[in-house]
């Protein structure tokens, strides 16, 4: 006895090898989308000579903004908050376009008129935008892959912030505000809006 075979319907066919077309596709999209990965290995060697990666050991309080950008790690900056009352770390992305990502101009009036001290930190690398908007009082700074050993934007970004808040617990909303305020190098709090009070 015979068995039937089944026969796949050519209208059928073309539409799983467009779906896993697709599926391939929008893979490598994702990818490749600026903040998925830190960026510096797409760099060019002339901007990667503005990035400085800052031994682990260093002190970052004394730096001035000379138009480098500073490859850091979480503890150097806590250290560099126990210099100051009050201060703020703003966690800047390049592309981002929500109502939390304001201009680094604006946040630093903003900071200036109250009195905090404001550090910029990059969620990665976009040369273009980093030196448009590097206009704080302190440099530019991003979280230093070469310590973290991460090429993953966000995963690099929750190593160097769980150094920067020294174990405190941040509930799952607050992980993801770009705003964290400081006194000395205690946490206050978290905010989404730098503007809202």
């Amino acid at each position: 006895m015979k068995r039937k075979q089944a026969e796949l319907n050519p209208n059928m066919i073309k539409i799983i090898i467009s779906s896993l077309f697709l599926l391939l596709l929008s893979s490598c999209i994702i990818t490749n989308t600026p903040g998925f990965y830190t960026g510096y290995n797409r760099l060019s060697d002339k901007d990667k000579k503005k990035i400085v990666f800052v031994n682990k050991d260093s002190t970052i309080s004394t730096f001035v903004n000379n138009e480098k950008i500073y490859a850091i790690t979480g503890k150097q900056l806590r250290l560099c908050l126990t210099k100051n009352d009050s201060s703020i770390v703003y966690f800047w992305g390049p592309n981002c376009s929500s109502k939390s990502c304001i201009s680094i101009a604006a946040c630093q009036n903003y900071c200036t008129s109250k009195n905090y001290n404001l550090y910029v930190v990059a969620d990665y690398y976009d040369i273009q935008k980093m030196q448009n908007q590097n206009v704080s009082n302190f440099p530019m700074l991003i979280a230093n892959e070469q310590y973290y050993n991460k090429k993953y934007a966000n995963s690099l970004n929750k190593r160097f912030m769980n150094d920067l808040i020294n174990g405190v617990n941040l509930n799952k909303e607050e992980q993801y505000n770009r705003f964290l305020y400081f006194k000395g190098d205690k946490l206050i709090k978290s905010k989404s809006d730098m503007f809202e009070e």
